[in-house]
């Protein structure tokens, strides 16, 4: 599987969206077990977890961590795929526990930079002693609800928009991030401000390796993502070039000296159309160029038997000035209408609020000099 997977990254990436799913290949692969091959000399996970059973009562018997409502059995119906040899089921609240953050509002962090602070989606500041003690994985509970961070310092302050949880000792704090990146939490969050309930965390069925197979998943999901960032960054520089090259070849529309010029310009463009414009931002400046050549006079034939624009506004009482293309003139913008600034209705007049008729709000108005000959 992961010979399959390394030798086809680039053919993968390159997809929509490619890298970004890639990415969560992997590390579902990983949380599976099949990305590094099992050893059955390793211990059976099982005694892995009744180590941890075993610490977490003595944290809770000491008063570091609050006793949990004990969690139903896992049904048959609940696992998800087939067990690799040596692995086993379990809870998340059966081996992790989210601690909630503290109260630490901006005004009263000293901002000195000895501890991190840590906000539901990463660091917010600075303190000059910590909450937490250890490192932890952050877990954003209000706002961004789910949000996951790794804190590795000894020392840390979590606020109370957050969780934090330390795991066991038993089990390696680089995989239980990676893991934690499988789950979805972020998809609990509830409400118009999303919020994670860490009871409904506690539900998940997790699967668990051995120690010594999560420090070889570690290993290889941390070369595989370092592929990843490799071929993102090839991309960024073939995306950067693909606007460059697309941008360049619509300023040679817009900028064509005569219609030979352009006919040119447009040749070179549409022989490639497909390839060039195969992006959000390239169709946009394409959009963009078509506006900017339909008022430049570039996008249709003059007509000579059509009348003069500089006729035109001096009907309308405007002088103008003439223009370089057949039949055209130049004014400024303010002589061909008023511009008028809005006004927003009290919002004690209900009529003004209740109807079906949309309202534009108006941040600026463009000012121009009154016409010399109205």
């Amino acid at each position: 599987m992961t010979a399959l997977l390394t030798d086809n990254l680039p053919l993968l990436a390159g997809t929509p969206n490619g890298i970004k799913k890639l990415r969560e290949l992997i590390l579902e692969l990983a949380v599976r077990g099949k990305l590094v091959p099992q050893d059955p000399s390793d211990e059976q996970a099982s005694e892995l977890l009744k180590r941890i059973a075993e610490e977490k009562a003595r944290l809770v018997a000491e008063g570091k961590i609050k006793r949990q409502k004990p969690l139903a059995e896992i049904d048959v119906e609940e696992k998800p795929f087939d067990l690799p040899s040596g692995w086993d089921w379990t809870r998340f609240g059966e081996i992790f526990s989210l601690e909630y953050g503290d109260n630490l509002p901006a005004d009263k962090r000293s901002n000195t930079g000895e501890y991190p602070v840590y906000g539901s989606n990463g660091v917010v500041g600075t303190h000059n002693t910590y909450f937490v003690d250890s490192p932890c994985i952050v877990v954003g509970r209000k706002g961004s609800a789910g949000a996951l961070n790794l804190c590795r310092s000894n020392g840390c302050c979590v606020t109370d928009v957050a969780y934090y949880c330390i795991p066991s000792s038993a089990l390696s704090i680089d995989y239980v991030f990676k893991l934690f990146h499988t789950l979805g939490l972020n998809s609990l969050g509830k409400g118009i401000k999303p919020g994670l309930n860490r009871n409904e965390a506690y539900e998940l069925v997790i699967a668990i390796p051995s120690l010594t197979e999560q420090h070889r998943i570690v290993a290889k999901v941390d070369e595989l993502m370092a592929l990843c960032d490799r071929l993102e960054a090839k991309q960024a520089d073939a995306d950067s070039a693909h606007a460059q090259l697309v941008q360049a070849l619509l300023n040679s529309l817009t900028q064509a000296s005569d219609a030979d010029d352009f006919a040119q310009s447009w040749q070179r463009l549409a022989e490639h159309f497909h390839t060039l414009f195969t992006t959000e931002s390239s169709i946009d400046a394409l959009k963009q160029t078509l506006l900017q050549l339909a008022v430049m006079g570039k996008l249709v034939p003059q007509d000579p038997s059509d009348e003069s624009a500089t006729e035109l506004l001096k009907r309308n009482g405007i002088n103008s000035e003439a223009h370089t293309l057949q039949g055209w003139a130049q004014t400024p913008l303010g002589y061909l209408g008023e511009v008028l600034g809005g006004s927003t209705p009290s919002k004690t007049k209900a009529d003004f609020w209740n109807g079906d008729i949309p309202g534009i709000r108006i941040k600026w108005l463009m000012g121009l000099p009154a016409p010399s000959n109205p």
